[in-house]
């Protein structure tokens, strides 16, 4: 159980760089806006280990959000989630969701995809000298999100400015086999500095929800955070998550104008 909070977490804090620039409330043209760029580091020594690029392609009905990221080991990940608009004023729906992450040789690491109005997901898992793949038929509830995406329902909640009520989001997560995880987020009572970005930020927790045996899993489950920038409308600027389902930490930073953020130490 305690692997599976960790793919849930790890699935809701992988959260992209393109869908910080959005308007409150999803107005008509929130899906056009820049390509943005973030650095990754390693969050116990800071140093730059990558960068992520997200952009959102406009469609007819929605739109198509696109990011990669490319690591200094040669490893790479791509992930693409297609949204279709509910309208000016409504969050968009997620209709389908593919994250691919390979080795530096191409082949694959980890792989989940999933399309919503069929349930059909397929959980491809190659870490460890296994090659495992699953396939379901899930049942998905109304408002579920992946990966990216799932900043949008946050981004929602922050912007709505009650963070005493409850949130519950579902989010579909390959820990390792194709699932769908309640999660709940929990906001700090108050913004502060956070180092990495060099500005204010607003950190909200991100966590499975578990009912009444979160008292007994939460010492065990570790803690992962979104953060938002309360001086930009709540764009996200960063996470601190694991790349995967039992992999490695990662942090996630957007770069600021005024900023170093995601500069390469001088050798």
């Amino acid at each position: 159980m305690m692997n599976r909070a960790r793919g849930s977490m790890a699935a809701a804090c992988a959260i992209a760089a393109t869908i910080a620039s959005a308007q409150p409330a999803w107005p008509a043209n929130a899906l056009s806006f820049p390509t943005t760029t973030f650095a990754i580091l390693n969050p116990v020594t800071s140093a730059v280990i990558g960068r992520s690029i997200y952009r959102v392609v406009s469609t007819n009905d929605g739109g198509i959000l696109h990011g990669e990221s490319h690591y200094d080991d040669g490893s790479s990940d791509f992930e693409t989630s297609f949204l279709k608009s509910e309208g000016v004023g409504a969050l968009p729906k997620l209709v389908e969701f593919d994250h691919t992450f390979y080795q530096a040789d191409g082949s694959i690491i980890v792989r989940a995809h999933l399309i919503v109005n069929s349930g059909a997901a397929t959980c491809i898992d190659n870490t460890g000298g296994q090659k495992n793949t699953q396939s379901s038929t899930l049942s998905i509830p109304d408002g579920t999100w992946a990966g990216a995406s799932v900043v949008l329902p946050i981004q929602d909640f922050l912007r709505a400015g009650d963070a005493t009520s409850a949130v519950l989001l579902h989010v579909f997560s390959c820990a390792p086999g194709p699932r769908i995880f309640s999660v709940s987020l929990q906001v700090d009572p108050g913004n502060a500095v956070w180092a990495a970005y060099g500005a204010e930020t607003t950190r909200v927790e991100v966590r499975p929800d578990f009912g009444w045996l979160n008292l007994i899993i939460s010492t065990f489950v570790p803690k992962l955070y979104a953060r938002f920038d309360p001086n930009d409308g709540y764009a996200f600027v960063g996470d601190e998550s694991t790349r995967y389902y039992k992999g490695p930490r990662i942090m996630l930073v957007k770069k600021r104008d005024d900023s170093s953020v995601g500069a390469r130490p001088a050798k």
